[in-house]
């Protein structure tokens, strides 16, 4: 079965527009090419004005979902991508949630 992952993220003031250039460009396009599936991303702004990058990524199951993992977040990925991310992103603010589906229609 598929699992979903729920993903948000805050985003540091004033760094929304690098944050989605940066995303589009460079980032999901590498994690598109290690096997994640994107299914949608969002931008939310919440109640005290900080805005938070909401997406879902799409996985054939756990198995495959921790070798992609593997593969996607190695050595390269935390010496030079994760030291970037963290310039735009709030790192204590990052939630990860699997989501189960459920067949209601």
């Amino acid at each position: 079965m598929a699992i979903v992952e729920l993903r948000e993220y805050k985003i540091k003031p004033n760094m929304k527009q690098a944050w989605l250039q940066w995303l589009k460009a460079e980032l999901l396009p590498y994690q598109v090419s290690q096997g994640m599936r994107i299914l949608h991303t969002y931008v939310h702004t919440d109640e005290n004005g900080n805005d938070w990058f909401v997406w879902l990524r799409e996985f054939d199951d756990e198995q495959t979902r921790q070798a992609i993992y593997q593969q996607t977040y190695n050595q390269w990925w935390k010496d030079e991508i994760r030291p970037r991310v963290f310039t735009m992103i709030e790192q204590d603010s990052i939630k990860v949630r699997l989501l189960n589906p459920v067949k209601l229609v």
